[in-house]
């Protein structure tokens, strides 16, 4: 985008000289945001991320999106993602826990972790606790069948690749009866996933039926709505497994990128971790939990992580198409166009966010160095597009910066955190990749974690 001289919208070719729009102006953005019922994700992307996350929230449309969107707004309120928190810290202290436990077990004080694998098994078990009341046990087993299902289908193979690129072609019926191993594997996993899902959502109707559905979980807390109790078994299903495997997926990539941060600014790291010891229950203290008001007193890490979602975004890049002849800043858009929304690219905008903006500071994030600024000085909130706007916004945005706030937060207390390789210090060798939804180190990061005495 700064290579080519623009307005905001970009016109180039794709695959098979496809028209493709690549839009970063304010009011292009908004409309594309607000007309939900003009502007939907390409069915490509539909059909390639149906196969594991269900045709859940994230990927229906209009009256369908709109109805699915009202019923799943009430357990994401923010009185709900409080009452989470004690998972979210228990989860946090339990992987802290066990990565120390195998530093002790080297005998050298120290060891070397892949970060996006521990993020990913302490993400899955908190979703799973947060949104059905049940513990998968990742963090204690790497090799859980849960984690091993979708560490098998979210991982950025060559198979998935083809699969992408033929969809885009080929009927997807067509593509995934090919005899080829990704199209198996994400097979399997998709029946397994819905049949975990199948069998902890007959349980919780049981429970419900018998008067005794307890628990803070959200499915539970759905389930006691009248108005969502009464939905279609597939479609609840389907929303679980959206929640499952897009919400553990973008939040331990989140989790990653943090770490990675903290690891090329050390300053903030010794700047977070005396904040975390003046503020949290170490998590020896097993009887203590950390709370929403104690996050909310910390502005260094609440800013650093804003921070990270900006410079990092989980999904760096989206799309849509119209279903009608529109137009766009007052270029006219022929229906089916593919619109690029460069997530990343955007968040890094000098118009948004002035000279700096290709700068990683937390301190945009922050009144006189120590009070928390949450519009982080952006001139325009489509200068800042890590959860959307609008309708298609992410529903849960506040669980994921609850979630975010309390692993990093017990890792950085406990831990000094440095990478292993020095070559990783400048990002620009650090290669990612889009995998199936999310953009992440291509090569994982490795970073070698010493405990540190005193909490």
């Amino acid at each position: 985008m700064k290579d080519v001289p623009n307005k905001g919208i970009i016109h180039c070719r794709g695959i098979l000289n496809g028209e493709r729009l690549i839009v970063s102006s304010p009011t292009a953005l908004a409309k594309i945001a607000s007309d939900n019922y003009t502007f939907i994700k390409p069915m490509a992307i539909k059909l390639l991320a149906g196969r594991v996350l269900g045709m859940g929230l994230v990927l229906t449309e209009r009256d369908e999106h709109k109805q699915q969107r009202k019923l799943f707004l009430p357990p994401f309120a923010p009185k709900h993602i409080r009452d989470l928190y004690p998972t979210f810290w228990r989860k946090s202290r339990e992987v802290t826990e066990r990565m120390g436990d195998e530093i002790h077990a080297t005998g050298a004080g120290n060891g070397v972790f892949e970060i996006g694998e521990w993020a990913a098994r302490v993400a899955l078990d908190i979703i799973t606790l947060s949104t059905m009341g049940k513990d998968f046990g990742s963090v204690r087993d790497a090799d859980a069948p849960l984690a091993k299902v979708y560490h098998t289908v979210l991982q950025p193979t060559l198979g998935h690749v083809v699969i992408a690129v033929l969809k885009n072609f080929l009927p997807a019926r067509l593509v995934e009866a090919l005899p080829l191993r990704s199209n198996r594997h994400q097979g399997d996993a998709y029946d397994t996933i819905r049949g975990v899902c199948r069998d902890l959502l007959r349980e919780k109707k049981d429970q419900l039926a018998g008067h005794h559905l307890g628990g803070k979980d959200i499915l539970s807390v759905c389930l006691r709505y009248e108005d969502i109790a009464g939905v279609d078994e597939e479609e609840v299903i389907n929303q679980m497994t959206t929640i499952l495997g897009a919400g553990h997926e973008t939040i331990s990539v989140g989790i990653t990128w943090a770490i990675y941060m903290l690891c090329l600014h050390r300053d903030w790291q010794a700047r977070l971790r005396e904040e975390v010891r003046a503020t949290l229950p170490s998590p020896d203290r097993a009887q203590e939990s950390a709370s929403s008001a104690d996050v909310e007193r910390m502005p260094l890490m609440r800013a650093f992580l804003e921070e990270v979602l900006r410079w990092y975004p989980p999904i760096p890049m989206t799309m849509r198409e119209p279903l009608v002849d529109t137009e766009l800043d007052g270029q006219y858009v022929p229906r089916g166009t593919r619109i690029v929304v460069p997530i990343k690219a955007i968040n890094r905008e000098e118009r948004y966010w002035g000279p700096d903006a290709k700068r990683f500071s937390p301190s945009r994030w922050l009144k006189n160095d120590r009070e928390f600024n949450p519009s982080g000085g952006v001139s325009s909130k489509y200068g800042y597009l890590s959860f959307m706007h609008g309708p298609r916004s992410c529903v849960a945005s506040e669980f994921a910066r609850a979630e975010m706030a309390c692993v990093v937060s017990a890792w950085v207390g406990r831990f000094d955190l440095d990478l292993s390789d020095e070559h990783f210090r400048d990002e620009e060798n650090m290669r990612t990749s889009n995998g199936n939804f999310s953009g992440k180190p291509l090569e994982g990061l490795y970073v070698r974690a010493q405990v540190l005495e005193g909490w």
